[in-house]
């Protein structure tokens, strides 16, 4: 059980997601959804907080999910006081949130005293916390609950089957919270329909230009992977860019390619090139769709200039993903780029 204070400092802000605590006002990013009413009295409202709300996946062969993006809800009470010993219990599935240090509940400029507990049901797994209010609150005070927030599920546990959608409860002084209403927000139709995810991991092996008697180096890829993990084809062809220093490079070729493991035609073209002082970036596609577990392996040749000095700074070499078309059924694999930042060049 954990004791909160009941101001929060001016400049203390937390920001879940676009919902912003502190500094003395909540702004609420968007109440969604249907309002509804305690089953224990009728001048009291549960309205959940559903902007901008998350794409989960739940597997092979089903719509991607939406869940909402905190978890959060406003108390709506604008005929009856709110007395001490007032509850809100929202319950959530733990693969899908993180609970906050501490729950917070604030009004206006005020932070509410509370104390509040988290339990697990060993049966379902989900997770309730329950915010007790320990100061009495006038009618249409309508506090905001904030009890955590959706984090992002990477490969391989961002699959997640059979999630359970977010739900709210409110009891009044020594009354349990009963009759549990769900927090989902509507699902947008930009969310699409029956879909099979996939994911791209990218790799590589770098190669070390180095000058001054080798005590300035710089790294750039000698060979870029990508990798499919599936379980779909991803829905674009392969596409990345490179981006590396002008200062020591002048020129990059795509000459060789292969998939899993066998000479292959990929069809490699450069769609762009661009450069400044600071920057040399060149963007590349191929023709091939990469189907679940296919590795496309591209060799790299880089032709370097010599720095006739050390360097006032660098840009760091990176190669990334890009025009993977569908992001809503797009894995989190994490490894979407890659780059390193251990040149040494002054």
């Amino acid at each position: 059980m954990t004791s909160m204070n009941s101001k929060a400092s001016r400049r203390q802000v937390l920001v879940l997601g676009g919902l912003t605590l502190g500094a003395g006002v909540v702004n609420i990013a968007g109440l969604g959804g249907t309002a509804y009413a305690d089953s224990t009295t009728g001048d009291v409202t549960l309205v959940p907080v559903g902007a901008s709300p998350v794409v989960v996946l739940p597997g092979v062969g089903v719509q991607p999910a939406a869940f909402p993006r905190q978890l959060a809800v406003q108390v709506q009470h604008a005929g009856t006081d709110l007395p001490a010993g007032t509850q809100v219990a929202i319950t959530y599935d733990p693969r899908l949130y993180s609970p906050l240090p501490t729950a917070m509940v604030t009004t206006g400029r005020h932070r509410v005293h509370t104390t509040s507990t988290t339990t697990t049901d060993p049966k379902t797994t989900l997770a309730t916390c329950t915010v007790t209010l320990t100061e009495a609150l006038p009618a249409g005070s309508e506090p905001v609950v904030v009890v955590g927030t959706a984090f992002p599920v990477l490969y391989p546990l961002d699959l997640v089957v059979a999630p359970a959608g977010a739900t709210a409860a409110v009891g009044r002084k020594n009354t349990k919270p009963t009759g549990r209403h769900s927090l989902q927000p509507r699902r947008p139709a930009a969310f699409g329909g029956v879909a099979t995810p996939w994911g791209i991991e990218v790799s590589g092996v770098w190669e070390r230009y180095e000058w001054a008697d080798g005590k300035r180096w710089y790294y750039y890829p000698a060979r870029i992977t990508l990798h499919n993990v599936g379980p779909g084809t991803a829905p674009a062809a392969a596409a990345f860019s490179v981006a590396l220093d002008p200062q020591v490079v002048r020129d990059v070729r795509i000459t060789g390619a292969q998939l899993n493991h066998k000479a292959h035609d990929a069809g490699v073209r450069q769609l762009a090139s661009s450069r400044t002082a600071s920057l040399f970036e060149t963007r590349w596609s191929t023709r091939v769709r990469l189907k679940a577990g296919d590795q496309l392996d591209l060799a790299v040749t880089v032709t370097t200039h010599k720095p006739a000095r050390d360097l006032p700074t660098i840009k760091h070499p990176t190669v990334g993903l890009i025009d993977t078309g569908n992001h809503v059924t797009q894995r989190q694999t994490g490894l979407t780029s890659l780059s390193r930042i251990d040149s040494r060049w002054e």
